[in-house]
């Protein structure tokens, strides 16, 4: 029996007590107790603490500048320089665009995570167990984030890189009945109509697969980034 090195309760207290005297309290879950290992507990404690205050040193930092943008907007308002003042304000403005732009470079890639990288990475693992690294490449290959009626869903692509109707469980099929990949199949016969060099080119089409827990995670993740 394999196990883990951290758990959570629920797991814990379905552990039979020979097992349960394994682990030790750390945290919200449990870790294994192994002699000699030193306490990290400290040492994450400290790191959560340095982390909180670079939050709010970053949160003091922007309202200073803010007021400082404010009080020489005011200033420049007084004087009547009325060029300066429209200076500022396109400087606001490209400031304001630079910090949605990283926000949405930081949505984009947590959505390519999300719905290309995981899902890519879980169908390699079912299709080739020990070998889906050696599947991986080529899966996410044919994976793509497209945005259908306002939401993000996994779109899988044919072999030339366009929009196809399959579902992932379709695209699983395709490569288990493929020859050039029956040697790290799990269980695969290799009876599929593709000869080894035969593209994976299924016919193409226009929906678009999704679940709604990917959906409801990349509207969590959205949320999270304070982008409406």
């Amino acid at each position: 029996m394999m196990f883990k090195f951290q758990i959570d309760k629920a797991t814990f207290d379905a552990l039979p007590d020979e097992h349960k005297a394994l682990y030790r309290e750390s945290g919200d879950g449990y870790q294994m107790a192994i002699e000699g290992l030193p306490d990290v507990s400290g040492l994450e404690k400290k790191v959560n603490e340095l982390l909180t205050e670079k939050k709010t040193e970053k949160a003091r930092r922007e309202e200073a500048e803010r007021l400082a943008a404010e009080a020489e907007e005011e200033r420049l308002r007084q004087s009547g320089d009325v060029a300066a003042i429209e200076n500022s304000w396109k400087q606001k403005l490209a400031n304001a665009e630079a910090r949605y732009q990283e926000q949405i470079n930081g949505l984009n890639g947590s959505l390519q995570t999300l719905l290309v990288d995981n899902v890519a990475t879980s169908l390699a693992a079912e299709l080739g167990g020990d070998a889906a690294q050696v599947l991986l490449p080529h899966i996410k290959s044919r994976l793509a984030v497209e945005m259908q009626e306002g939401k993000p869903v996994t779109r899988v692509l044919d072999a030339e890189g366009k929009p196809s109707a399959l579902s992932v469980n379709e695209l699983g099929d395709e490569f288990r009945n493929h020859k050039a990949f029956a040697g790290v199949i799990i269980g695969s016969k290799a009876s599929g109509t593709g000869g080894a060099d035969a593209p994976l080119n299924p016919a193409g089409g226009a929906a678009g697969i999704t679940g709604s827990s990917l959906v409801s995670e990349a509207a969590n993740i959205i949320k999270n980034m304070g982008v409406e």
